[in-house]
């Protein structure tokens, strides 16, 4: 019989016999019925007077199978508070007499329980936990056994996520998560290079960022330091939410920070590491001389029956010279520039961290310093006085500190600090990048001064072509780089917060309170620094162009200062006048208070738990009105013997972003789970399955987001106006006057958004070995915030003179499945590895959406998914110039198409509507899939052999597309002032006579042409599905006994990769799967190479 109470067993032993038992003290005295019968003493029984109990001191170790100590091992002595934990060596002393059972627990390894004999000196190993069962997860408010989870929970650790060397750990998560979503489409410029985290996908048209919590409190993530991480958990059914209420309709990040443990010493880290960044990838363009036939080529489209010679097209030799151009200037051509090499180079990062933990059973500490820089890619910024490169820096503090008052009262203080410093030019990336994108690379960015003011390295069309940049048309990078001044940010957070708890075991056994307050306070601001602009002369020859200094100006011209000595690599005399800009753009702090009662017992199989807590915060912007929140949260959780499992959680919680009689909801959830493998009936499957627990949850959660500009849409407010109204003429002769203007209209009935959530789950352990995690889950989000203004939204008519004020008018359904494998195992007796593939599915469809009828349907956002490409098809290209003539002549002349006049080679799109022309609401439709993924994925692979370790993680993406235009796919810009251009490798398919069944590019044209390709269409929108080798780390640490010697307990030393390979769909256009839409002018992501070192004494 298994867990079963010693009464059972004796009962069930004795049925039928003639025998009956009584328990004396700690014996068991075992009799015939008729010896003794009634209720009186047992008489006549030999049983042995016990001597009063010893109490001795009993000193052992803990460690694991392979004898390596565990340092912070817990040793209580069953069913009493006495208890202890192993010291650094994973030695223990505890008072315990003979017959006492000492229950031994270490996170990540299974309970052991050890009988105390007559000995007083015990050996104990703890067997690896590879089901994770008592492994302590994070929760909203609290923590759970991994055994008694019922909701959906995902957990990675701070090993995890320093193997991403990376300025923000947003970076870091992609393809280590089940359930989450990381896009990292904001580029990779130092200092704003954050990822756009989602779990579970999206379910709303409205703001989809889930809360994050940090030591339970909200707070942001954005530059935290790796190494002051212990756990990032996300929460993600409603059963795990619930406890936030209003907030939790998109999900919830928890972290937690690391704390002191007890050891018999204090151990301080200190870790340095060194790397080179430099960007995943550039476009890829064609030469001068292959930009310079496509030039004419284009030309000739663009006037089929003009004499060439009246073009000014380049000439045979001119591409021959072209030809010949090495594209650095060392062989005085000046050709085949490539700007991007011109503009970019490898940068450097550093990171440094200094940690020092321990403590005793009455106190422990944390506290650790880190230095982050990161410095940015750009070339040639050092001309002037002040650097304009990019450079990001970051200085992150923490102490952590846990005091045992006494054996029921406690206390903790928690601090930290981050400071960052971000530097960049006063221009912006997109500028620096689009230049590069855009100028030919036949216009040298530099050249020896020439007095021939007919050099053909000007644009051979244009008479009034600049060496350094044209006043009429384009700007020169390397003025961008170093003339347009710099922008200086720096942020200060400071928060901290102060906890008391006390145990009330004399009011019950089990029941506890704890209280804290929280302040935090960022400030920030920047200092913009303008470089003088100038007006330059344009046919000052020989000699500089003429320069007039000017301060405020938004355009940055490049002066004929960069002429000269550019071989001799002397750096240019720049002059420079300054315009400096001082704002103090962000005053925040926030306060916070909490109440807590909580109550943890078991009573023999059954396992109680409770909570009740009460929040509250205020948090002021810039001396605004004050953001306030509030509520009350309470939990209840049963256990029986861990196999029934049962969890309510109900909130009641609001928020000030609406009126009153709004802000408060209740967000009730109800979860259950059940272990499979505690039934005897699954006795015969111990040998392979080893866990099998079944879960699933459904409740209400809440989101109370609406955008930033729209706080008290609920008021309705005027504004004043000056100037508009005129009221006659006063004596000075005017009699225009203010007036106050009615705002948007308010809506006092808005209220937070709803969202049901439904979850299934299995947990499963095969073999001791294998793990599976399986969710299905499915959300109907509805009370939608919905923005009723724009011109496909079903709100008043112009004559109302305003929008439709915000309604919770939406709903969206969103459904989908995340899993995760794990597999451990060993090759010999050295070699140890794993292997944990994750995959994440989440689609959403719009189920109503107030927007204008279409006559097609395909137009409507009602029944499509959030952010759905609604573009024109592609058909075909114009065959010839008498179809081209047919097409012109539809529609009594205005053309089939309405962008312009149709030639051969140029766009034809898809009549959907029969209706034989091609406009907006009848041919546009849902085409591809959106630009956020609806599949991502992860294989975290590693493994130990000896003293080498080495970890990898391949992540990916799909079922996701990237509307491009502009630059990132047309080869010569649409509008007279960008005529510039470049061309790539996939404008050589373009259409001609010759190659018209096989292009897959229209025809080309220079001038004002627009080909009808600048439209949104399923021509330029591609699939961004991809794979990458996200990050490699290889270390190796140097032998113990080697270092022991030195004083030191563990010295590693490693190599990490970040982003080193990636696979994508989108080799014909050449630009990284995770850029955003549009023309590709952002800063590329990078891809890292580091060193570093990881020493503990």
């Amino acid at each position: 019989m298994k867990n079963e109470t010693v009464p059972a067993i004796l009962n069930a032993a004795l049925k039928g016999t003639d025998l009956t038992y009584k328990v004396i003290g700690k014996q068991i005295a075992i009799y015939k019925k008729e010896e003794h019968e009634g209720a009186g003493p047992v008489p006549n029984i030999n049983v042995p007077v016990m001597p009063e109990a010893v109490i001795r001191e009993i000193t052992g170790t803990v460690a694991d199978a392979k004898g390596n100590p565990l340092p912070g091992a817990t040793v209580i002595v069953k069913g009493t508070d006495k208890g202890t934990s192993a010291d650094a060596s994973g030695k223990f002393t505890v008072e315990a007499e003979a017959g006492d059972v000492l229950v031994v627990s270490f996170i990540g390894y299974l309970k052991k329980e050890q009988t105390v004999g007559t000995q007083t000196t015990l050996s104990i190993q703890l067997e690896e936990d590879l089901n994770g069962l008592e492994e302590i997860v994070i929760v909203g408010y609290g923590s759970q056994r991994k055994a008694t989870i019922t909701g959906s929970i995902a957990t990675i650790t701070t090993e995890d996520l320093k193997q991403s060397p990376t300025a923000s750990i947003t970076n870091a998560l992609a393809g280590r998560l089940p359930g989450l979503f990381a896009n990292q489409f904001s580029g990779g410029e130092p200092g704003v290079d954050r990822s756009d985290i989602f779990i579970r996908g999206t379910a709303t048209y409205g703001n989809k960022a889930p809360i994050v919590i940090i030591d339970g409190l909200e707070r942001s993530m954005d530059y935290l330091a790796p190494s002051e991480i212990e756990t990032f958990t996300i929460l993600k059914d409603a059963s795990a939410t619930a406890p936030y209420g209003v907030r939790g309709a998109n999900g919830v990040i928890l972290i937690t920070t690391r704390r002191g443990k007890v050891q018999d010493k204090a151990t301080v880290n200190f870790k340095a590491s060194v790397g080179i960044n430099k960007p995943v990838k550039f476009p890829t363009y064609l030469g001068s001389a292959d930009y310079a036939m496509l030039y004419n080529e284009a030309r000739r489209n663009d006037n089929p029956d003009a004499d060439p010679a009246t073009l000014n097209l380049f000439s045979d030799q001119a591409i021959a010279d072209f030809r010949k151009a090495k594209g650095d200037n060392s062989d005085g051509l000046g050709y085949n520039w490539n700007y991007f090499d011109y503009a970019f180079k490898p940068g450097v990062q550093h990171d440094y961290s200094l940690s020092i933990s321990g403590g005793s059973l009455r106190a422990r500490y944390f506290v650790l310093a880190n230095y982050f820089q990161q410095d940015g890619n750009y070339r040639h910024t050092d001309l002037t006085a002040n650097n304009t490169q990019a450079v990001f820096k970051r200085y992150n503090f923490r102490s952590n500190i846990d005091i045992d008052i006494t054996d029921n009262f406690y206390a903790k203080l928690d601090l930290g600090a981050r400071i960052t410093d971000r530097n960049a030019p006063g221009t912006t990336a997109a500028r620096i990048v689009e230049l590069a994108n855009t100028q030919p690379s036949y216009l040298p960015i530099i050249v020896e001064p020439n007095d021939d003011p007919a050099n053909k390295v000007f644009q051979a069309n244009n008479p009034l072509g600049m060496l350094y940049g044209d006043q009429i048309y384009r700007f020169n990078i390397l003025g961008e780089l170093s003339r347009t001044g710099f922008l200086n940010e720096k942020n200060t957070y400071l928060n901290g917060s102060f906890s008391l708890g006390h145990k009330l075991n004399f009011i019950t056994k089990g029941l506890a309170i704890e209280g804290m307050f929280s302040y935090d306070a960022n400030d920030g601001g920047w200092i913009d620094r303008k470089v003088g602009t100038y007006s330059e002369g344009y046919r000052e020859y020989p000699g500089y162009a003429t320069f007039v200094p000017t301060v405020g100006s938004d355009f940055y011209r490049t002066p004929g200062h960069y002429t000269g000595a550019y071989k001799s690599g002397n750096k240019y005399n720049i002059d420079q006048t300054i315009g400096n800009g001082y704002n103090n753009n962000n005053n925040e702090s926030r306060a916070y208070f909490q109440a807590k009662l909580d109550y943890m017992r078991n009573f023999g199989l059954h396992d109680v738990t409770g909570m009740v807590l009460f929040n509250r915060s205020k948090r002021v912007i810039n001396n605004q009105v004050p953001f306030s929140y509030q509520g009350v949260t309470a939990r209840a959780t049963y256990g029986y013997d861990d196999r029934y499992l049962l969890e309510v959680n109900a909130a009641y919680n609001g928020s000030e972003n609406f009126a009153k009689g709004k802000r408060y909801g209740f967000f009730p959830s109800v979860a259950a789970g059940w272990v499979l493998t505690k039934e005897r009936f699954m006795t015969n499957t111990q040998n392979w399955l080893n866990n099998l627990k079944i879960r699933g949850s459904f409740g209400l959660v809440g989101s109370d987001k609406i955008p930033d500009d729209k706080r008290f849409i609920y008021l309705q407010y005027f504004g004043r106006r000056d100037g508009d109204y005129n009221f006659g003429t006063d004596n000075f002769g005017s009699g225009a006057g203010g007036f106050l203007s009615e705002g948007d209209l308010a809506n006092p009935n808005l209220t937070w958004e709803k969202a049901r959530k439904t979850n299934i789950g299995i947990d499963a352990t095969f073999l001791k070995r294998l793990t599976l995690t399986l969710d299905l889950f499915r959300e109907h989000r509805y009370d939608i915030i919905t923005n009723m203004g724009g011109g496909n939204k079903l709100g008043f008519p112009d004559i109302v003179g305003k929008d439709a004020p915000f309604l919770n008018s939406g709903i969206v359904n969103n459904k989908g499945f995340d899993f995760e494998i794990g597999w451990t195992g060993s090759i010999g007796k050295n070699f140890t590895y794993f292997v944990r593939p994750n995959m994440t599915f989440a689609r959403n469809k719009i189920i109503f959406m107030n927007e204008i009828p279409y006559a097609s349907p395909g137009r409507a956002n009602t029944g499509k998914r959030i952010d759905e490409h609604f573009d024109y098809l592609f058909d075909r290209f114009v065959a010839n110039q008498e179809e081209a003539n047919q097409l012109n002549a539809m529609n009594n002349g205005s053309g089939f198409q309405s962008f312009g006049t149709l030639r051969p080679g140029d766009v034809v799109y898809k009549d959907l509507n029969n209706d034989g022309k091609i406009d907006d609401l009848g041919d546009r439709t849902a085409v591809g899939n959106p630009r956020n993924p609806e599949l991502m994925f992860g294989l975290p692979v590693g493994g130990r052999f000896k003293n080498f370790d080495f970890s990898a993680l391949f992540q990916g993406a799909s079922r996701a597309s990237v509307q491009l235009s502009g630059a990132a796919v047309y080869d010569f810009p649409l509008f007279a002032q960008d005529k510039y251009g470049k061309v790539k490798p996939m404008h050589l398919k373009r259409w001609t006579p010759e190659t018209a069944a096989t292009a897959t590019y229209p025809a080309l044209h220079f001038g004002d042409h627009s080909n009808n390709k600048n439209n949104n269409s399923s021509l330029f929108l591609y699939d961004s599905k991809y794979i990458r080798l996200k990050t490699v780390e290889v270390g190796y640490n140097l032998p113990k006994t080697t270092i022991k010697k030195i004083g030191i307990d563990n010295f590693r030393i490693y190599v990490q990769g970040m982003n080193l390979l990636t696979w994508d769909g989108l080799k014909d256009v050449d630009m990284d799967p995770e850029t955003r839409e549009g023309s590709g002018d952002w800063y590329p992501i990078q891809k890292v190479v580091n060193f570093g070192v990881d020493i503990s004494f």
